[in-house]
């Protein structure tokens, strides 16, 4: 992903009259709107993904540099004219700064974007591989950042619980794509290939995963879906508490250590 290479625009720095013009997309229909408006059809649910699994990952931009990074992800940096890029700007260094402060807020105040319950659940849970897609090569992506940035120092170790969520999200996003493209009826759609987090060589492997239960009624799945949810969020606040938190906080504002979902709300294992 080359998104660190300049380009060309009036504003090199946003100082702090400009940061308040700084427009976050608050859920996923905003942030879906958006990509319309630059002729996207990208998934919002991915973008979003990207970025906290990027601040996760302890990768800090300046709000245009986040511009390039999520126009990056979404593939579309290289049609955009000067207007469209200070929106950019304004929409994905907003979003960053706004989630930054979600992960950190000692309230857990953070939600992933996905579609509302209107629609089918087949629509949400494919948001949801979106979702995991993009926090995955998000984090990775910070990965490498960091790690070329602080030359001096290696890369810190990932912790068990870490690499049990990332391998857990990655089971997800297969999962949901299995089940996307075993529901496709024109046989033309290729599955993505599958990912998941190599330990060892800090990289996404192909590896088989076990699918989660089949559901046997919409209430079924609806609880099923709930569940998920809330598991990633908890995931995705696990990852940016031991690998993301790198701001200093004083002593009555210690990282929140989210806790561990019950065994009956793991559907993975």
């Amino acid at each position: 992903m080359n998104w660190r290479q300049p380009k060309t625009s009036k504003g090199e720095k946003l100082d702090n009259a400009q940061r308040s013009t700084l427009n976050a997309p608050q859920d996923f229909d905003e942030l879906a709107d958006w990509l319309v408006t630059i002729g996207s059809q990208f998934s919002p649910a991915e973008l979003h993904g990207a970025l906290v699994g990027a601040l996760s990952g302890a990768m800090r931009l300046p709000a245009r540099q986040w511009a390039l990074f999520g126009l990056a992800v979404t593939g579309v940096d290289q049609r955009l004219d000067e207007g469209q890029f200070e929106e950019a700007i304004g929409i994905l260094g907003g979003l960053a700064s706004t989630q930054l402060e979600q992960l950190t807020d000692i309230e857990m105040a953070f939600q992933l974007f996905l579609p509302d319950d209107d629609h089918e659940i087949e629509q949400r849970t494919e948001s949801l591989a979106h979702w995991c897609k993009g926090f995955l090569g998000g984090f990775a992506e910070a990965r490498a950042h960091t790690g070329k940035a602080a030359k001096d120092q290696s890369k810190p170790e990932l912790t068990p619980s870490v690499v049990e969520a990332l391998q857990d999200m990655a089971a997800i996003a297969q999962a949901s794509a299995q089940g996307a493209v075993a529901s496709q009826d024109d046989g033309d759609h290729q599955p993505e290939e599958a990912a998941d987090w190599d330990e060892e060589n800090d990289l996404f492997d192909p590896l088989a995963v076990e699918a989660p239960r089949e559901s046997t009624g919409d209430e079924e799945a609806e609880r099923d879906y709930v569940e998920v949810i809330e598991y990633l969020r908890l995931a995705a606040l696990t990852v940016f508490t031991e690998q993301g938190w790198v701001e200093a906080t004083p002593v009555s504002k210690t990282p929140p250590k989210p806790a561990p979902p019950e065994d009956n709300e793991r559907t993975l294992h």
